[in-house]
């Protein structure tokens, strides 16, 4: 209980931090760019992801713009529509359709004009590193702030479901992984043809991805931080203001991030030349039988 106690007075000024949000998601324009600046760099990483994959065409033409637009608007809009179908509201995109309105104009300005040229060709190890940092508050901001707390606080959005565990956990989920996964590897609504296949999240050892599990780490790591709340009865003790506990997970997810850009672009060490002892064996047979 001691160690709890300290943990939570240590972290507890972290919530300051917190303070920084708003302003990465006020509009940077009222009318000509009404997103946050963070909203901004994540269509703008979106836009670049899709084009390193729809670039891959093995020859074959590539998708179609509109295609790649209606794949984008997939990732964006499916969990809402989803669970605005399950809930029996209208889905917020269609009330106010800005958001998916700027994704499909940014990304077309960004691959079919001369702008195409400045995106990255494909993902190297220093531009992973800088971006998992927006990446990862991005993340967690979707897991938490939009996700997590409205169910927690009736009223406070759209989203009015009960606070259960199963809510609180899934909920976040399905707006990180089914849709996005179903658009990229699922449905290869990027490639040249699109096709049913398995999702990559769902062949083997396909759930050892960050991005299959790391909504789930999130929502469990920030609710037993901020817990036991009604409809969550868990907590680790420490009974964080939800502000510091959002500026934890993203401090634990920048981490994350950061390791995974590492583990997947960072040079690594050529094997040996040598030789073992079993091909040697061989080898000498070889020699003898000539």
């Amino acid at each position: 209980m001691a160690a709890t106690t300290a943990y939570a007075a240590y972290v507890k000024p972290l919530g300051a931090y917190y303070a920084y949000v708003p302003t990465l998601l006020s509009p940077v324009h009222p009318s000509y760019l009404p997103i946050g600046p963070l909203d901004v760099v994540g269509l703008m990483r979106l836009s670049s992801v899709v084009n390193w994959v729809a670039s891959d065409t093995k020859g074959k033409p590539r998708a179609s713009a509109l295609q790649e637009v209606f794949g984008i608007w997939v990732v964006m809009c499916g969990a809402e529509t989803f669970l605005a179908l399950a809930t029996g509201v209208t889905p917020p995109w269609l009330l106010n359709p800005t958001f998916p309105i700027v994704a499909a104009v940014m990304h077309l300005v960004n691959t079919r004009t001369p702008l195409i040229k400045l995106l990255p060709e494909k993902p190297t190890l220093a531009l992973e590193l800088i971006a998992a940092v927006p990446d990862a508050i991005g993340r967690v901001l979707l897991c938490t702030r939009f996700t997590t707390l409205p169910i927690l606080y009736p009223g406070s959005s759209w989203l009015n479901l009960p606070a259960t565990p199963s809510t609180l956990l899934l909920v976040p989920f399905i707006f990180a992984v089914p849709f996005a996964a179903f658009a990229f590897t699922g449905g290869n609504l990027f490639a040249p043809e699109v096709k049913l296949t398995t999702p990559a999240e769902l062949r083997p050892w396909g759930w050892t991805a960050v991005d299959a599990w790391i909504p789930l780490f999130i929502t469990t790591l920030f609710l037993m931080l901020i817990g036991p709340k009604k409809g969550w009865r868990y907590g680790f003790g420490t009974y964080l203001e939800e502000d510091a506990a959002i500026v934890v997970c993203a401090i634990v997810t920048i981490v994350i991030f950061e390791a995974r850009a590492i583990w997947n672009f960072a040079p690594r060490p050529k094997k040996s030349g040598k030789k073992s002892k079993k091909s040697k064996k061989v080898e000498k047979e070889k020699a003898k039988a000539e």
